[in-house]
């Protein structure tokens, strides 16, 4: 496992290795943990519900890239309750009030509930969305 271990590292890890002192840990754990003090900070660490707590949807954005974005989100949060993570979501609600009132007059109690609603109102955009397209192309002349 000693001789495995410089293969393993990038650039920044081999050179860290390489200009520690002779002798410097007596164990692997020693080792370990000196590694991970010196490297944690360039790691990227999980998202937490504040991070969560900032997605907002965009005006004229549609619904389905809001859900999306919240979505893989909430994925890098390791621990996120159910509750915490419906919160997030109608508070990031901001151009979509038929969908936060919806959830505000009944609170799913699951994220599947959750997105399952969303996706409804996504899949209603999408139809109204189309229904005014081809209403703007019936009102053009043919060519």
């Amino acid at each position: 496992m000693a001789n495995y271990f410089p293969v393993v590292l990038d650039q920044a890890g081999h050179q860290w290795l390489l200009c520690l002192p002779e002798d410097s840990f007596d164990s692997w754990e020693e080792l370990r943990q000196a590694f991970i003090d010196n490297f944690i900070a360039t790691c990227k660490q999980p998202g937490n519900k504040y991070g969560l707590e900032r997605i907002r949807d965009r005006r004229n954005e549609p619904l389905r890239d809001y859900i999306r974005r919240f979505s893989d989100m909430r994925l890098k949060i390791p621990k996120i309750s159910h509750d915490g993570a419906i919160s997030a979501f109608i508070k990031g609600l901001l151009f979509h009030e038929a969908l936060r009132n919806k959830l505000l007059r009944k609170r799913p109690t699951t994220i599947a509930e959750l997105l399952a609603t969303a996706k409804n109102y996504a899949d209603a955009d999408d139809a109204e969305k189309l229904i005014r397209e081809d209403a703007r192309g019936a009102d053009q002349p043919p060519r």
